[in-house]
């Protein structure tokens, strides 16, 4: 089923390309908002769950890798692939300070440092051919279409919460319409009542996510 099928089944409205309060264009912009959302708030609430929404990208050539999201890996190869040196955070200001060996700000292959610039993330000694590239690993933020019916590498067990929160904003949006155009507010008073239904359905399920992962992490513990 698509994520236009769910959404109109949550909310009882009927999406279209442009005759409808949302439209599908507007779908797809609320879907992956959603995933924003759920990322952030399930990262925010159990970061153990981070790396379920990671992505590791490698770079040999110094072209650095765009920053997408929270970082939980960088390190550069040492000649080798599984020679993998952890990078330490430097000022973009120190980027040449960096290779130049009479510096104390110099980095070697042995401590290498990552710095950020212009959205991108560089290492210090740059990166390079023969086993030395730049290995970052970091959130990643999917992007989804109303036609779609899952979300390419996105958890499973998380999907159903991007649909809810699209729902929300669907809602929203006709609410909006009611309120401003056509000016019947016993429409929106009504799906006022629908937005809060979903609202605390969409959090307490990332409340239960938290405490299940809790729950598993004070297992882990007493092991």
């Amino acid at each position: 089923m698509t994520f236009e099928a769910q959404v109109e089944g949550l909310t009882g409205l009927t999406i279209s390309s442009s005759a409808s309060t949302p439209t599908q264009s507007e779908l797809t912009q609320f879907l992956t908002d959603g995933v924003k959302d759920v990322i952030n708030k399930i990262i925010e609430i159990s970061p153990a769950e981070t790396s379920k929404f990671t992505t590791t990208l490698h770079e040999s050539n110094n072209q650095g890798i765009t920053v997408t999201g929270k970082s939980i890996s960088i390190v550069r190869e040492h000649d080798s692939e599984t020679i993998l040196r952890p990078c330490t955070l430097i000022s973009a200001q120190e980027r040449y300070k960096a290779t130049d060996v009479t510096s104390l700000s110099y980095r070697s292959k042995f401590n290498p440092g990552y710095y950020i610039l212009d959205g991108k993330i560089y290492s210090a000694p740059a990166s390079a051919s023969g086993n030395n590239d730049l290995i970052v690993t970091q959130v990643v933020y999917p992007s989804v279409s109303y036609l779609d019916s899952s979300v390419n590498d996105f958890p499973d067990e998380f999907e159903y919460l991007i649909v809810i929160y699209a729902a929300m904003k669907s809602l929203e949006s006709k609410m909006a319409e009611y309120t401003i155009d056509e000016e019947d507010s016993e429409l929106a008073q009504a799906i006022g009542l629908n937005i809060s239904a979903l609202g605390k359905q969409y959090n307490e399920a990332l409340l239960v996510k938290s405490s299940k992962q809790q729950a598993q992490q004070s297992r882990r513990g007493e092991e």
